[in-house]
């Protein structure tokens, strides 16, 4: 009898109907604009953090991660960005990167049922900050910028984007702080599976701002390092495995959320990545690189060790540490699972292997994906 060994047979042949899977992916991070700065970086373990621009005023801080040279007009141009907020440019640009090439021209085909989710904090907190200033400060409580008003609603940067890409499938905003990328990811599995959407534009972002510096700094325990704030916005194109116009780099084979109810994070994160791995039919054993959020917490502290007892040794030192791009916020987890893909792209023993990527949050909710690494290697 002749047999196959897992080293040749092909993981996405084996697939289920139905299942979600990555074929694409985008970022614009600490690391720079694009995929290829993104995954270098990964690769190197660079670190991000640099002195933050005078022009913040006072922070609490004065290391950040920010976007290195990011200007909303000089990427997206002068036209309906006089006014645009942070979030959304980021959003913006991590799109193009997704489906343009690199002369602008549309590089990935989409039809009337694509979709777009995009999972967030509590949107620009710089925005919504300034626009409340300028009612308690002007003349007026009326006298404001009412060209600001679009910008502040929570769904604005997932609205501009399928606007500007013609997207008319769902259209979703999912706030959920460092687990925001996960629900993006279930949300999309979910839809896909009930034939609402035939792909989908998946990711999360978060915005550096001193709003945004100021409420995390108050938002510490006491007892916590002041932490260090990262930015930027991590997107995927996720289609069914049958239907993929693309190659497939991982197959979704699971999304489990919890919430910590009994303030035991640790036991949260296990009795998650358990479940995770059991509806995809998956040993723990099995896992070949896992992803904690690295949140400067204490529940980020929990969760790194509820994953050491979990998981193989190895595991958690195959993808560096997301400390290295600060803390993202919302866009954490599509940042994990971006370089997890960045990591198995440049290492041929990943294909086929598992990767277990996890996320909490301050407020309790925990999240866990188990990938399927499948594409192919340089």
């Amino acid at each position: 009898m002749t047999t196959m060994s897992t080293a040749t047979a092909r993981p996405e042949a084996t697939l289920p109907p139905g299942t979600p899977v990555i074929t694409g992916w985008s970022a614009v991070s600490p690391y720079g604009i694009g995929r290829a700065e993104f995954a270098a970086g990964v690769r190197a373990g660079a670190k991000t953090a640099v002195k933050a621009d005078a022009g913040l005023g006072p922070l609490p801080s004065s290391d950040v991660c920010t976007v290195p040279g990011f200007d909303i007009q000089e990427q997206l141009g002068p036209r309906g960005t006089a006014k645009m907020d942070r979030l959304t440019a980021l959003a913006l640009v991590a799109s193009d990167g997704l489906l343009l090439d690199a002369d602008g021209n549309r590089a990935v085909a989409t039809d009337e049922l694509t979709g777009v989710v995009l999972g967030i904090t509590m949107g620009s907190l710089e925005n919504v900050t300034d626009f409340l200033r300028q009612s308690y400060t002007n003349a007026r409580p009326f006298y404001v910028d009412a060209g600001r008003i679009p910008f502040g609603s929570l769904n604005h940067a997932a609205g501009a984007t399928a606007i500007r890409h013609d997207l008319k499938g769902p259209n979703t905003t999912v706030a959920g702080g460092r687990v925001s990328g996960l629900l993006a990811l279930n949300y999309a599995r979910r839809l896909m599976g009930q034939g609402r959407a035939t792909k989908y534009l998946v990711g999360s972002a978060e915005e550096f701002s001193a709003a945004h510096a100021w409420f995390e700094h108050t938002a510490t325990a006491s007892g916590d390092p002041a932490p260090l704030l990262g930015e930027g916005c991590g997107l995927f194109l996720v289609e069914q495995a049958e239907a993929a116009e693309r190659p497939p780099l991982a197959a979704v084979l699971s999304v489990e959320t919890r919430v910590d109810i009994d303030d035991d994070p640790g036991a949260a994160v296990t009795a998650c990545a358990r479940r995770a791995l059991r509806r995809a039919g998956v040993d723990a054993g099995e896992v070949w690189a896992a992803v904690p959020c690295a949140a400067p917490t204490a529940a980020g502290r929990a969760e790194h060790e509820a994953l050491a007892a979990l998981v193989p040794a190895d595991a958690l030192s195959r993808v560096p540490s997301m400390e290295l791009l600060g803390d993202t916020g919302a866009a954490s987890a599509s940042f994990q699972i971006a370089a997890v893909l960045a990591a198995a792209e440049a290492d041929a023993d990943s294909r086929g292997r598992i990767a277990l990527v996890c996320a909490v949050d301050r407020d309790g909710a925990v999240a866990v994906a188990v990938l399927r690494l499948i594409g192919e290697q340089r």
